[in-house]
């Protein structure tokens, strides 16, 4: 089998979609240049990080759930990036019935392929002194949460010191970006390019060369919390989610509010998370730290990738919305083996195609 040919990737954000971007293209013995500049807001600098198969008010199984979970675990045993397995929790996700007659529909679940091996049935409450669940609930089963901060900043040692990427800490002007002659003028040096990668998040609305793309700004708002006396083994989920980061003290959200006039944390987004904790659970907390966010979803739901329609030298992956954990893996694998000539074509779901210039 031929190899591919070697050429040089600028990928343009260092978040998680662009940090396994870049990951994907170096494992495939391409030259990749990564370019991030920190932004506090940004969805993977904040989020909780959380991985969940059985989402929304009815409970519907995610999209390519079982494909995404494999392919999740799967980079996660790449010899190169086994020093990233710290930073991955797996965790069961409690999720309580609002009713009594949610249990038959979840024990019908029981018989059904689709569902049967995500989760299992709680016919009683459980740790009734601490949560709300008089009519028991379900567990989801292959779930859990990344600690993306320490997540990404091993990520990128990885990729630096272990695999040969060049990588700078600075904000691109698109005005030092010469995309007919393939350089980025950038104050930090020129950086020459065979492809570009945009990986910017909701930061894509801003960008002159994907703004007719419908990327939709998502903010949302999460809380750290200490309940000394709340011991959960597993992440609760209702209305917010909860998750144990350990010594009694949790994190909470999260808002979702596509209307917003600053990126700040509000009281508004502390007192609606504030309002389902305690719809959750019995104990007192303190609130410790208050983040807000950015996420980039879409109408459809889906993300997007693929090549700009008039340039064949400049591409796209964004649009994760809530699901980047579940969604980066797939789809920068199938991104880099579209670049590298290995694979031919994108899912129609998730083709840049879908969205007229």
């Amino acid at each position: 089998m031929n190899q591919p040919s070697v050429n040089k990737y600028a990928v343009i954000g260092g978040g998680l979609a662009g940090c396994l971007m870049a990951a994907r293209l170096v494992m495939r013995g391409q030259e990749v240049v990564l370019i991030d500049h920190p932004q506090p807001n940004s969805a993977s600098k904040v989020a909780a990080g959380l991985f969940n198969v059985i989402t929304g008010r009815f409970g519907a199984k995610s999209w390519l759930a079982d494909t995404l979970l494999e392919k999740l675990n799967q980079f996660l045993q790449i010899p190169a990036f086994l020093s990233l397995q710290p930073y991955v929790h797996y965790q069961k996700i409690y999720r309580p019935f609002r009713e009594v007659a949610e249990f038959n529909k979840w024990q019908n679940r029981t018989a059904d392929p689709r569902f049967q091996h995500l989760f299992e049935l709680v016919e009683n409450p459980v740790y009734e002194e601490q949560i709300i669940n008089p009519h028991g609930g379900i567990n989801i089963l292959p779930c859990g949460w990344i600690d993306l901060k320490g997540f990404l900043k091993e990520m990128k040692r990885i990729l630096t010191q272990n695999l040969g990427v060049n990588y700078f800490e600075a904000l691109i002007d698109y005005e030092e970006i010469d995309h007919q002659k393939k350089v980025i003028n950038s104050s930090f040096g020129h950086i020459s390019f065979d492809h570009l990668i945009f990986c910017q998040g909701a930061s894509t609305i801003s960008n002159p060369f994907f703004s007719y793309l419908p990327i939709i700004p998502n903010k949302g708002e999460l809380l750290t919390i200490h309940a000394p006396d709340l011991q959960l083994p597993f992440i609760l989920s209702k209305k917010v989610y909860l998750i144990p980061l350990g010594e009694q003290y949790f994190l909470t959200g999260s808002t979702y509010q596509n209307q917003f006039s600053h990126t700040e944390p509000t009281e508004e987004g502390k007192a609606e998370i504030c309002q389902f904790l305690d719809q959750a659970i019995n104990v007192p907390y303190k609130i410790v730290e208050q983040q807000a966010g950015v996420r980039p979803t879409t109408k459809d739901r889906r993300p997007i990738a693929g090549t700009h329609p008039q340039f064949p030298y400049i591409h796209i992956v964004s649009g994760f919305g809530t699901k980047g954990v579940l969604l980066s893996p797939y789809i920068s694998e199938l991104m880099a083996d579209l670049l590298v000539g290995t694979q031919k074509k994108l899912p129609e779901e998730v083709h840049i195609s879908r969205f007229r210039r």
